[in-house]
């Protein structure tokens, strides 16, 4: 029976991405593009249009999309804006003050880098993190979207962590974590410990969600342990990435404000 609701969901979704081809489709269309049988493209259509996605223009003509199929993707379209919105602002902060920023945002558990200006770093480290995961307690940008999230959310990924075996998320470090989480807040961003032979260092503050107390994400400053210690790579720097940040989190809101027009 699990099998049979899958195959119908894929089945429903094949439809969906051959109708997006045209404005409108037939039933011969269909049947020609997904090769699925007519009489099987009929119920799933039904269904379709019950589920307010497809509409019947006429036995003629055939089905279309409604405006409703905007709501699958919406998620993907919200991260690729962000994305949008930080880059020109995050390459202008880097080509003015030369060090490397990185944005990431989260995956459940964990923190996925959306964007880095490494490329155009003179400072630039060697390892490129561009569409990697780190983790959400064992990175910067981890605690300091961490730090900022939802209670809800926050019992959500630790549940998920601690099953994985995360040992700061265990319940015999609550206390460790909880601490390491107000410091966090108190000082307006995070870091981690890093070993002595490695030469970066990081501090990472959060991107706020345009007219919410939640994050979206969170910015990662990136400085050679040569150079400056912490105390002076914040102190120089912290107020520049959390203005950095606030202007990402106003673009945003300014984007989606021309984008949800167009898409109503």
């Amino acid at each position: 029976m699990e099998n049979d609701h899958v195959q119908s969901l894929t089945r429903g979704l094949a439809v969906l991405e051959a109708m997006n081809r045209s404005r409108v489709s037939s039933l011969s269309a269909l049947h020609t593009l997904t090769g699925l049988p007519k009489s099987s493209l009929v119920r799933l259509l039904e269904t379709l249009i019950e589920g307010g996605y497809v509409v019947r223009i006429s036995r003629r003509e055939g089905y279309a999309l409604t405006d409703a199929v905007l709501r699958l993707s919406s998620g993907v379209r919200h991260r690729d804006l962000v994305v949008d919105v930080a880059r020109p602002l995050m390459e202008a902060f880097t080509r003015r003050h030369k060090w490397q920023v990185s944005l990431a945002t989260s995956e459940t558990d964990s923190m996925l880098v959306r964007f880095t200006t490494r490329h155009i770093s003179p400072f630039s480290r060697d390892e490129n993190f561009l569409n990697r995961r780190v983790g959400m307690l064992r990175s910067a940008v981890g605690r300091a979207y961490f730090a900022w999230c939802s209670q809800e959310e926050r019992e959500f990924v630790l549940n998920v962590l601690m099953a994985a075996g995360d040992a700061l998320a265990q319940p015999d470090r609550a206390e460790e974590l909880a601490a390491l989480l107000a410091q966090v807040r108190s000082d307006g961003y995070a870091t981690i410990e890093r070993p002595r032979t490695d030469a970066t260092r990081s501090f990472a503050v959060p991107v706020m969600e345009p007219g919410e107390g939640e994050p979206l994400g969170a910015l990662a400053f990136f400085y050679y342990r040569s150079t400056m210690t912490e105390p002076q790579a914040t102190r120089r720097y912290l107020a520049l990435v959390t203005t950095l940040a606030a202007d990402i989190s106003a673009g945003l809101e300014q984007a989606r404000a021309r984008v949800e027009p167009a898409a109503s």
